[in-house]
């Protein structure tokens, strides 16, 4: 349970609720007047550091706070430099997966109430819940940084690391198909991290938030579910339903998709089995 005193006036509680009302306040109007849909998106990298910045500012100071900000700030700045690069932060910037989804359901009203429900109310409390294990720690008696932060703390630059290869791989991919290099004839990238995982990426970034939620075991060591998993598993569920979607339309564009399918692992990295040419 949350104590009601974490959101008294002055709290950490009280500043994270109120930058996320804004954020659905705006991003709801700005996606019904442009029909644009990536309004969360354009803030999915900056609000969990800026989350976890307020609970560094507000709340009892301690240095497992300060290394888990430090984490997800790292984590930010990486994912902002990734969305820049693909020209996500300008006014038509949009995921190509959303006029994807106007073509399947043509009815605006039901748009609209997908904008308002899932995407500026969902997304903006998802955002909220896979930063919230920083507000747990702070807000719990702690001991001193233990070995198990270190654990932690490892894991998630290793998963880190990997999130930064593959995008990389992926950009490069890009790349070398918008200038027809022929090993990209394809469509889709199947070497580097992508042989072993079709989408390493997307696994690295599941596994960075169930690591983050796991700090909250060094302040409750004998309990290891709170209120905070929360987000962490509904960030699995919907990243899991992304992938089936970016796949199904994967699987439409692009003939040797479903080769690719059956030969790679869809998350957790494995050996491929043969794919035909």
């Amino acid at each position: 349970m949350i104590p009601l005193d974490w959101f008294a006036a002055g709290s950490a509680g009280t500043y994270l609720l109120t930058v996320m009302t804004i954020s659905i306040a705006v991003c709801f109007p700005l996606g019904l007047i442009t029909l644009n849909y990536s309004q969360v998106d354009k803030l999915w990298s900056l609000l969990p550091p800026v989350y976890c910045l307020i609970v560094v500012l507000t709340a009892p100071f301690q240095p497992r706070i300060l290394l888990m900000n430090i984490l997800v700030w790292m984590w930010g700045l990486r994912l902002t430099y990734n969305f820049v690069r693909k020209d996500g932060y300008t006014w038509s910037g949009e995921d190509y997966r959303w006029p994807v989804l106007r073509e399947i359901v043509k009815n605006r009203f039901l748009l609209e109430l997908f904008n308002l429900v899932f995407i500026s109310i969902f997304q903006n409390f998802l955002l909220l819940f896979i930063a919230s294990p920083i507000f747990y720690v702070a807000y719990h008696p702690s001991e001193s940084l233990n070995q198990w932060d270190l654990v932690c703390t490892l894991l998630f630059l290793f998963f880190f690391i990997i999130e930064v290869t593959a995008d990389q791989q992926q950009w490069l991919f890009h790349a070398d198909k918008k200038a027809n290099k022929p090993w990209t004839k394809d469509g889709f990238l199947k070497t580097g991290l992508f042989k072993y995982s079709r989408h390493p990426n997307f696994f690295s970034e599941m596994c960075l938030w169930w690591i983050f939620y796991a700090f909250t075991f060094s302040v409750r060591p004998s309990s290891y579910i709170n209120w905070t998993i929360l987000g962490t598993v509904s960030l699995t569920c919907l990243m899991n339903g992304s992938t089936a979607f970016t796949e199904s339309i994967s699987c439409r564009k692009y003939p040797k998709y479903k080769q690719f399918q059956q030969a790679t692992s869809k998350l957790i990295p494995w050996w491929p089995s043969k794919m035909a040419d």
